[in-house]
């Protein structure tokens, strides 16, 4: 049985108060060029038009906080929180690769680009996956939307050093042991949902080995016909940095001095579209970026990439030896989180 209660309404009679309404005059309506506006809304697509934008650069601890929930929440309802060792001492390259005609291919591009489908082992690739979906390593915070870990702050799974040696074994046109074209560094990187991802820049190596490891089904732009994502993929221009230039110059946080160098150029862009198990494989020196991500919302649907560095640049000074003295050297460029915070908490002070 249910019991109605009416609500007691108390009748109060309106009180009007006089408003005294300041005598504003309206603001001359300013001539808009038509013709201007028509221009910039017909302005054809860049990849390069954000470039210097960090939209989640005020929300990069946010970010980090989210990503970290999700990971305890995943690894709770999945069963997984005990930590596995992922060790793999088998095959972790796929060994039914065609490698002399991707050497062949990669000289007889200009400039030196090669991509690579099924190139894991998927045995490998599936370790590889678990390992960066359950480690807890991602502490490096960009304000363009992703989190990095890297090899001197935990990320270091056993197959992606079994797929070194193998890589330098099966290529060895390309991982030229005279040109010191060893492993020299790697990281991976896992993205927000929807974000512009890594902006334009070169890297500090001779050989740079990207691959993709997140399925395909997972970006929302997939294209089951072609059996890739026509968004999330990479970018990659025909034009390197100069010699002289050194790291803060093309892989710092302005973005300016390498937009200029490109138009002056008149550097034109390949478009590498995105693909689960994809490496590409390219001269570290050619600028770069990522495609604008649109994945599926959910932890283990983020895109994420792996990057193999081998060899130093070649013809330049003297470069960074590991990721450590990378971000030393990005500080110079980029401003520190905690004084972005320490900003953010002063002006929400002076509001108050």
């Amino acid at each position: 049985m249910y019991a109605r209660l009416e609500p007691k309404v108390k009748v109060i009679k309106a009180i009007t108060v006089p408003i005294k309404v300041p005598n504003i005059k309206p603001e001359a309506k300013t001539k808009t060029d038509k013709t201007k506006t028509t221009e910039e809304t017909k302005k054809p697509y860049s990849p390069l038009n954000n470039s210097n934008d960090q939209p989640f650069k005020e929300h990069m601890l946010h970010m980090k906080e989210a990503h970290d929930i999700g990971h305890l929440l995943w690894l709770l309802n999945t069963g997984r929180l005990i930590l596995p060792h992922h060790r793999h001492d088998k095959i972790a390259l796929n060994d039914k690769l065609p490698f002399d005609e991707i050497e062949d291919n990669y000289y007889k591009t200009n400039p030196n680009i090669v991509v690579i489908d099924d190139f894991m082992n998927l045995e490998a690739l599936a370790k590889l996956k678990d390992y960066c979906l359950e480690y807890p390593f991602w502490n490096t915070i960009y304000g363009r939307g992703y989190l990095g870990a890297f090899r001197e702050q935990g990320f270091n799974p056993a197959v992606l050093t079994t797929l070194s040696y193998e890589m330098v074994k099966s290529m060895p046109r390309i991982f030229d042991n005279n040109n010191k074209r060893n492993l020299s560094q790697m990281w991976a990187f896992k993205y927000e949902s929807k974000c512009p991802g890594i902006d334009i820049h070169a890297d500090f190596a001779a050989i740079n080995v990207n691959f993709w490891i997140t399925p395909t089904e997972c970006n929302r732009d997939y294209d089951p016909e072609k059996g890739v994502g026509k968004t999330g993929g990479m970018w990659i221009w025909d034009c390197g940095a100069p010699p002289d230039w050194d790291f803060t110059r093309y892989n710092g946080d302005d973005k300016n001095e390498v937009l200029e160098l490109l138009e002056k150029n008149d550097s034109k862009a390949v478009y590498i579209p995105y693909k689960y198990n994809r490496c590409v494989l390219f001269d570290s020196n050619l600028f770069h970026k990522t495609a604008d991500v649109n994945f599926n919302p959910g932890f283990d649907n983020k895109r994420t990439n792996v990057t193999m560095l081998f060899g130093q640049r070649e013809n330049t000074g003297v470069e960074p030896q590991n990721m450590l003295e990378a971000a030393e050297l990005r500080e110079k460029t980029s401003k520190p989180v905690l004084d972005i915070l320490l900003e953010n908490q002063e002006k929400e002070l002076e509001l108050l």
